[in-house]
């Protein structure tokens, strides 16, 4: 993806922030949430400074001239959010859309060397041969040399097909290393939960503190930065959205709305007196209007929408 267009994908996530934080509707979960995405990347630490110094600290001052009022319709409405916050960028001496050239920034590379953006998948061809399908809002950075294949997992979710014995492949992904020669593996990271699975040929993880496990075909693992969980069976369906479907056996909802996010814009608000509320089904990623239309027929919930970008799941 391109540098502009990587750069409105992470200026389209601070968006979302700020809606969230200014829409009176915002708990202490939501605050700590925007802290630990802030601290995920120092891009998004640095984007923020530079949002806070123009815009107040995600509160604009009347001393700048801008109502607040003005500032909640603009970032409320779908054609208006991303120009404010390019002129507020403008205004702090960024250059969105045109490479972070001669200001500030000038440093700091909004974009990973591989990356999706919302609701996008994407098929890549690595240097080696390799392949990698990226499922949406999902980013990676490529560092091969005569020595070593490394893919630095920086988020989200792929489908790696490791070809050529000769070099050692390793996926870095928060703290931990998953090792492969000739295999095929999902790899999946959401706020510091990571998960691995191996579809085919053997696979080493070993983490920051020492701990090894070996991953064979038909295996999964969930790990963190603290420690590794014991390894299991395959889920059924896993690996199902690379044809863009969501397949779930007695899942939680939780699970269910966690997949759909990646491909929706705004906010999706799951109320976690429901959140454990069990699933079957087979959805298509693509549709998820159709989604939680089907999961308000079959299930006690009540879904809302607040304008475009709002969407809440709660009780009936």
């Amino acid at each position: 993806m391109r540098d502009p267009d990587e750069q409105q994908h992470l200026i389209e996530q601070a968006t979302q922030w700020l809606v969230l934080l200014r829409s009176g509707q915002a708990e202490a979960r939501d605050h700590l949430a925007f802290q630990a995405w802030r601290r995920a990347d120092p891009r998004h630490e640095q984007l923020c400074q530079r949002l806070e110094n123009t815009l107040g600290v995600f509160q604009v001052p009347r001393s700048q001239g801008v109502d607040g009022r003005v500032v909640q319709r603009a970032l409320a409405a779908p054609s208006g959010r991303r120009r404010f916050l390019q002129r507020a960028l403008l205004g702090a001496g960024v250059v969105v859309g045109a490479g972070l050239v001669g200001n500030p920034m000038s440093g700091l590379h909004l974009g990973a060397d591989l990356s999706t953006s919302t609701g996008e998948r994407q098929t890549l061809n690595l240097p080696d041969g390799s392949q990698l399908v990226l499922n949406a809002q999902s980013q990676a950075d490529v560092r091969f040399d005569s020595q070593q294949r490394v893919l630095a997992w920086r988020g989200g979710e792929g489908l790696l097909t490791v070809v050529d014995e000769s070099r050692p492949f390793l996926v870095r992904i928060e703290g931990s290393t998953v090792s492969a020669r000739s295999a095929r593996l999902l790899v999946a990271e959401r706020a510091g939960q990571c998960r691995v699975c191996a579809l085919a040929g053997v696979l080493e993880i070993s983490s920051q503190g020492g701990d090894r496990v070996q991953l064979r075909k038909g295996h999964a693992v969930n790990f963190d930065r603290v420690s590794i969980a014991s390894v299991e069976l395959l889920r059924p369906g896993e690996g199902a959205w690379v044809d863009g479907l969501l397949e779930v056996r007695d899942s939680p909802l939780s699970e269910v709305v966690d997949a759909l996010r990646p491909y929706r814009r705004g906010v999706l608000r799951l109320d976690p007196a429901v959140a454990g509320l069990r699933v079957s089904g087979l959805f298509r990623l693509d549709q998820s209007e159709l989604v939680f239309e089907a999961l308000a027929r079959t299930l006690p919930i009540r879904v809302s929408r607040h304008g475009e970008y709002w969407l809440s799941i709660g009780a009936v």
